[in-house]
């Protein structure tokens, strides 16, 4: 499942103005991520949901990783070569990411830590993946998991 990132692009322009591109955003603590060769998959813990994101996404969720505010990310993209008519979508990637809740609104000052991103710029892209985990392991000592004999 693909979230469209489209949708809410107008909506977040007209609700957004300027004090929300100077909020502090963070990855939420309970959101681990494995680096893929084009991208990277999230797992929120607390709801056991995976996303994939693509390049450009993981370049995204790293600076988010120390805090930033979208428009030190609206720069970062700038440099990797986005363009002014990318914003909107850098901002729906950055929605879809408060929406479910991976990305929570920090008091912390933004540090914006320098994300790599070596690739083609794209487009940030997120997915859901239908499916959450049925169990995570937290612990090798977890006695609910059976023992192998």
């Amino acid at each position: 499942m693909t979230t469209d990132l489209s949708e809410n692009h107008e909506e977040m322009d007209e609700t957004a103005g300027a004090s929300a591109t100077q909020e502090v955003l963070a990855l939420k603590p309970d959101v681990v991520a494995t680096v893929m060769d084009d991208g990277a998959v999230l797992l929120d813990i607390g709801t056991k949901y995976f996303y994939s994101v693509n390049a450009t996404g993981w370049a995204i969720v790293q600076m988010l990783e120390t805090g930033a505010t979208i428009e030190q990310i609206q720069s970062q993209c700038d440099r990797w070569d986005g363009d002014a008519a990318d914003a909107g979508r850098i901002a729906e990637f950055i929605q879809a990411l408060l929406r479910d809740e991976l990305v929570v609104k920090s008091s912390a000052a933004p540090s914006a830590g320098q994300a790599e991103f070596t690739g083609k710029w794209s487009l940030p892209v997120i997915e859901k993946h239908k499916e959450p985990l049925p169990k995570i392991m937290v612990s090798a000592f977890d006695p609910s998991i059976p023992l192998a004999e």
